[in-house]
């Protein structure tokens, strides 16, 4: 049974030897006609940070890459044209200009994942907190500054507070944490 264990072993390591064929050229294959480009890449590098949950970016990055030139209601006109992205956890409602860039958004999430930075500093200034509820709104306009929001619900000394965390488009500006009661 050794033998036989040791046989198939040689024979397979034998086989691999012969797989690679380093006799034959590689050749160069000239693609035509494709271009690949974002034309929304601005609007990512403006909504998107490491610290996002998965469901924000998945839903941001479909909106980037739809093609709104596609649909059958589009005609092609000088105002925006509006669209609305759906998921388990929020939604998107996008305008879009003529050649499918995205002039603003409003998004909102909810029950997503708080970065750490953020709960950090929630039980900080409140500790011992259990987290109720978390939403999350994005203002994005192409002229404008993006607005990030996070609107959380947490149980501190058997009450429940509600708190705003303002945040920039920049993952180093600080965060401002405010009770809306």
């Amino acid at each position: 049974m050794k033998n036989l264990v040791i046989g198939l072993f040689v024979l397979g390591l034998t086989s691999l030897g012969f797989s690679q064929n380093t006799t034959s050229e590689v050749e160069e294959v000239q693609l035509e006609g494709v271009v690949v480009s974002n034309v929304n890449l601005n609007y990512l590098e403006k909504v998107q940070d490491k610290t996002l949950s998965d469901h924000v970016i998945f839903l941001e990055k479909e909106a980037s890459i739809f093609d709104v030139k596609k649909l059958v209601e589009f005609d092609g006109r000088k105002e925006s044209f509006q669209v609305l992205f759906k998921g388990s956890n929020g939604y998107i409602i996008a305008d879009y200009d003529r050649n499918g860039k995205i002039l603003k958004t409003l998004e909102r999430y909810k029950d997503i994942k708080l970065p750490k930075n953020m709960i950090k500093s929630v039980l900080m200034q409140y500790p011992n907190s259990n987290f109720l509820k978390v939403v999350y709104n994005v203002n994005y306009d192409e002229k404008k500054d993006v607005e990030k929001t996070y609107k959380i619900q947490i149980m501190n000394d058997g009450r429940k507070r509600n708190l705003k965390i303002n945040r920039g488009d920049n993952i180093n500006n600080a965060v401002t944490l405010s009770m809306i009661d």
